[in-house]
């Protein structure tokens, strides 16, 4: 490190075994939509059920744990960014374990990675057909193969799209992220608009947010587990860092930015949930998107839509982590 024209702290260049560099081409906007689209997921349209279960349906409580949850991952969050802007190396996690514990290490992460982290995208992706194609078929049941070869083929466009260009498979996360924020305001907006009409039943569920049993410990921290796997995906910037123009500013700038948006979307969304179903209808689902979006008069198919974006980006992690790994 050495000291620039104004005082502050500037990174030197790269000098770890001088192997190949990548271009620096993600500027601060591509940076928010990585984060946004790496976060957002099904996840919102899972945890808000386990919350509420281990709140014991009280909203007050779950409104809270959704917020300190944000709160929690902004934390984590910043002090990735400061890894980031130190060793601005791409491979994420890998790169700084191998710096920090030397190879061994950092072998059985990447070995360990390279099984867990392909399933969870393969995962995702079923998730993501079921989504999208459970719209077109109504209360009947997908077909099974209609699904697993839907999801094939999105994992097969994203990783040859990701092997051409990278600043065209930046475009395509910030395409993906804004399909996904459109779903989720489409989402918060109806629900506020059906608080403000103002039927009593929803409101007297926000005046008397407190009034249920409230959880114990165990249940509270079983809450913030559901709460923070919403979340997932805060870290997902340093495995780019290295193609990130001006790191020292955008990765803090782009954290700073992407984390409270995600907690104020979260918040929002949630409190559309608890105008639309009530906290025993929500907790009874096993998916909010089907039935909330029908009841708020929402398109089902933008929501499936915008599901893609977390395969990108986790496809854009694995590569990063890989070509760190080869060099």
């Amino acid at each position: 490190m050495r000291k620039g024209r104004n005082g502050h702290v500037k990174e030197e260049k790269r000098n770890e075994n001088d192997g190949m560099q990548l271009k620096k081409t993600i500027g601060y906007f591509n940076g928010v939509s990585f984060i946004i689209g790496s976060i957002v997921g099904a996840g919102i349209f899972v945890s808000p059920t386990g919350v509420l279960q281990y709140s014991l349906l009280n909203v007050g409580v779950a409104l809270c744990i959704w917020t300190a949850s944000g709160v929690i991952s902004l934390m984590g969050s910043l002090c990735y960014a400061e890894l980031g802007t130190a060793l601005p190396f791409s491979g994420g996690e890998y790169s700084h374990i191998k710096r920090a514990l030397g190879s061994p290490p950092a072998f059985i992460f990447i070995w360990t990675a390279m099984f867990t982290k392909p399933a969870s995208n393969a995962a995702r992706a079923l998730l993501f057909a079921e989504y999208a194609t459970q719209p077109f078929y109504g209360a009947c049941p997908v077909p099974e193969l209609l699904k697993k070869c839907l999801a094939l083929a999105v994992l097969w466009c994203l990783g040859i799209l990701n092997g051409r260009s990278v600043k065209m498979a930046a475009c395509v996360q910030t395409v993906f992220t804004l399909l996904k924020m459109v779903a989720l305001s489409v989402i918060a907006i109806g629900g506020i608009v059906l608080l403000v009409r103002g039927r009593k039943e929803n409101l007297a569920r926000f005046e008397n947010a407190f009034s249920s049993e409230v959880p114990d410990v165990s249940q509270i921290a079983e809450a913030f587990f559901q709460g923070l796997y919403a979340y997932g995906g805060w870290w997902s910037l340093n495995y780019m860092a290295e193609e990130i123009k001006n790191p020292s500013r955008n990765i803090p700038l782009t954290v700073m930015t992407a984390l409270p948006a995600v907690t104020v979307f979260y918040l929002m969304v949630n409190i559309s949930y608890l105008t639309v179903l009530t906290p025993k209808e929500i907790v009874s689902s096993a998916g909010l998107a089907p039935p909330l979006c029908s009841l708020a008069e929402a398109p089902a198919q933008t929501v499936g839509c915008s599901s893609p974006a977390p395969h990108h980006s986790l496809l854009s992690k694995n590569s990063r982590r890989i070509n760190r790994q080869n060099q």
